[in-house]
């Protein structure tokens, strides 16, 4: 306890001593070797006014008035203005009548930072330092000195782009510099709000004097924010020319982009809802960002390779070179098509009404190639495939030069385009592809099975999945050389059942169609079958997922050596469509010349019958119906003319 005493004791008596000293040197003097030593490591103008007092404690200084730090010579705004500046000094020096700087803090400040519209920015301070300081040495007209700890309390950064002509203002500003020595590691810890959002960041710089120089230093440094965070490890200037291995982490990438003023952008699941990102990454020009040896991780789907982002203009352009195993952007089809929710139509199971939201397409503009395993877009499914994807102005496309789907090849282009409202369309070919997961996946249609060649090229618009089909246009073909149409059974229907279970095989199938807000229109179906042939016309309801249609199958030479049609209609909804026979048209078709026969039979008997009872008699090409009603005009004029008789 006594050593205790004696160390406190002795603290005691050293700060008396200090605090003695401090009271014998002159507060002015304090302020301007401040301002000095200030003004020559930053290479500006700086100005202390106001009253200085003194202070003791917590610092031992003083503390002045406001204070101004000049800007570049090319803008007349002040770098920094702050309410007053507390200056703490070395108490070993103030014994010795010496001023020594050892902590500097800033009350409410105000920053300004600039950048010209030639690229030039106003915290540059190697080239704007004065002529008395140009030969300050390696520091690149900043003088070397030492600061144990710099810091900032309630401040505000009003941060200018003249060449965007956009401005952002961040609040709340406290920061701590520590740099004991100008040649060795400084250390930065900040706060602030921007927006409503936390920032903080913390880095570490391995040579100070060499980054105010505008060399290459060491560099570590983490940045976090609502949403999410990004991580460097490399070497940095102050201009922010960077080489080094990069991170990128959000838990929301939407609200992540929102906190750094990039704005909100609701984006589709396995699009980056959720982002991992590693990297090696050059940073240079103030807007070109390199990455190699990528990883990226948008929520489930994995990818990588090497991309190139350009963040000037106001909006990030990509160019990048991918390759990826399965991915899944199955939410892209809006809850994935059909469904029985209660917002879906009422025909059948019905598309979703869900609104889509594609206001993601706008946060960037992309050129990029992709390779991958498998790719499932919700309405349609991919194997190994070479993509080619272009984003611009909210307008995506996807050109598939060489790709594989459903077995088969796949060629052609799909375009989502939200820059007037959204809207989608495509030319896509198809050859030996399976039918039946085709059809199931754009359509919900199970029943067709078998490989076909085809096309379709479409255009649908609207705000939701069901608008989008219910307003679809377009034409396409299909041929098929063998396959299946389950729950339905052609031999039962031409022989001794109705036709409504089992299964039809046939050899040959071919078929033209024309849609138009959301209907498909086809009148030239023609199926070849071991012992039949078919027919067929009408419509399918793309949007509202119904179907009437008139399918003709006609036995050859089953009826004295004539061929027999038996229509059939197809009509109601997707998901259990009615089919019966149709006699009318079976009667039409099969009876023709009989119909005929009967019918002119019948017409004679008629005229007979009104020459005996009202004597009159039908002219050739008159009908009975005018014949009859000559008749009886003329039987009532002779009628009126006896009243004059």
């Amino acid at each position: 306890m006594r050593i205790l005493r004696g160390l406190f004791f002795g603290v005691v008596v050293f700060l008396g001593f200090a605090a003695l000293g401090l009271f014998l040197l002159p507060k002015e003097r304090i302020a301007k070797v401040a301002s000095a030593e200030i003004s020559k490591a930053l290479g500006r103008e700086v100005s202390i006014t106001g009253d200085i007092g003194l202070s003791v404690w917590p610092v031992l200084g003083v503390k002045t008035g406001p204070v101004v730090v000049a800007g570049p010579e090319w803008d007349a705004a002040p770098l920094l203005k702050a309410e007053g500046l507390s200056i703490g000094v070395g108490a070993a020096a103030a014994l010795r009548r010496e001023v020594e700087i050892r902590r500097v803090e800033l009350v409410n400040p105000e920053i300004t930072l600039i950048t010209a519209k030639d690229g030039r920015v106003s915290w540059d301070f190697g080239a704007g330092a004065p002529a008395e300081s140009a030969d300050a040495g390696a520091a690149g007209g900043v003088t070397p000195f030492s600061l144990a700890r710099a810091s900032v309390t309630g401040g505000t950064v009003l941060i200018e782009d003249r060449s965007t002509g956009t401005r952002e203002k961040i609040t709340a500003l406290d920061a701590e510099l520590s740099l004991p020595d100008m040649a060795g590691p400084a250390t930065l810890s900040l706060g602030a709000v921007r927006g409503g959002a936390a920032l903080t960041l913390e880095a570490r710089v391995g040579h100070a004097d060499d980054l105010l120089a505008g060399r290459l230093t060491p560099v570590t440094a983490r940045f976090a924010t609502a949403g999410g965070s990004l991580g460097f490890e490399g070497r940095a200037t102050q201009a922010f020319e960077a080489e080094g291995q990069l991170s990128v982490s959000t838990s929301s990438t939407s609200t992540f982009m929102q906190s750094l003023g990039l704005g909100a952008a609701e984006l589709p699941r396995g699009l980056g809802q959720a982002i991992d990102l590693t990297a090696k990454m050059t940073f240079s020009g103030g807007e070109v960002l390199n990455l190699r040896a990528m990883t990226l991780k948008l929520d489930q789907n994995t990818l990588t390779g090497d991309a190139d982002i350009r963040l000037g203009g106001g909006k990030p352009k990509i160019t990048a070179k991918l390759a990826a195993g399965a991915l899944d952007f199955a939410a892209l089809a809006a809850s994935g098509g059909s469904g029985s929710s209660s917002d879906t139509a009422s025909a059948g199971t019905g598309w979703s009404t869900t609104a889509i939201d594609a206001s993601g397409l706008a946060a960037v503009d992309a050129d990029m190639s992709l390779s991958v395993q498998s790719l499932d877009a919700g309405m349609i499914k991919l194997g190994a495939s070479q993509i080619g994807v272009s984003l611009d102005t909210s307008r995506l496309v996807m050109k598939l030069p060489k790709a594989t789907g459903y077995n088969g090849q796949i060629t052609g282009e799909f375009v989502v385009n939200n820059r007037g409202g959204l809207s989608v369309g495509g030319n896509i070919n198809v050859l030996q592809a399976d039918v039946k997961p085709l059809l199931t996946d754009l359509m919900g249609v199970e029943r067709l099975s078998g490989k076909a060649d085809g096309f379709v090229k479409f255009l649908g618009s609207g705000s939701t999945l069901n608008a989008i089909m219910t307003s679809l246009s377009g034409n396409g073909g299909i041929a098929m050389a063998g396959g299946t149409i389950s729950g339905f059974d052609l031999n039962g229907l031409m022989g001794t059942g109705n036709g409504e279970k089992g299964t039809t095989v046939f050899d040959k199938l071919g078929a033209s169609f024309d849609m138009a807000g959301g209907v498909l229109t086809n009148d030239n179906l023609n199926m070849a079958l071991p012992r039949f042939t078919a027919t067929g016309k009408g419509q399918i309801g793309l949007g509202a997922q119904t179907i009437d249609y008139l399918f003709t199958p006609v036995a050859l030479k089953a009826n004295s050596g004539q061929d027999l049609a038996f229509p059939v209609r197809i009509r109601g909804p997707w998901s259990n469509p009615r089919i019966v026979p149709d006699l009318s048209a079976a009667i039409d078709l099969n009876f023709k010349e009989k119909k005929e026969e009967v019918k002119q039979k019948a017409d004679a008997a008629i005229k007979q019958k009104l020459e005996q009872e009202l004597g009159v008699t039908v002219g050739e090409g008159e009908s009975v119906e005018d014949a009859v009603k000559q008749g009886v005009e003329d039987k009532l004029k002779k009628e009126l003319f006896k009243i004059f008789e």
